[in-house]
């Protein structure tokens, strides 16, 4: 989400964190796949996901079977990295508004 990298950003800047590259996307227990994210987003409709393997959508760039990143730098830094579905929660909130 948007608004966990502007917080981010925010608190390493504000507590003068070290400066250079940081991974960071919203958290998980385990590695999570489009069809996770589907599943949770679409759990309160009628609609069906099916998982789908990805050779189904050729694309030209060659794509790396597990693009998981660690957010072992960022953490490091005292930031507490929400989870994703703490996140969509909160992104839900934010819409209805």
């Amino acid at each position: 989400w948007t608004r966990t990298l502007a917080e981010f950003m925010t608190y390493l800047a504000e507590n003068r964190k070290e400066y250079g590259y940081y991974h960071l996307s919203n958290d998980a227990a385990e590695d999570t796949t489009w069809y996770d994210f589907a599943v949770e987003i679409l759990k309160d409709t009628d609609v069906e996901v099916k998982p789908v393997d990805s050779s189904q959508f050729p694309a030209k760039a060659k794509r790396p079977l597990n693009s998981t990143m660690s957010l072992a730098k960022a953490k490091a830094t005292g930031f507490v990295v929400p989870t994703w579905q703490d996140a969509l929660r909160e992104f839900y909130k934010q819409e209805v508004k």
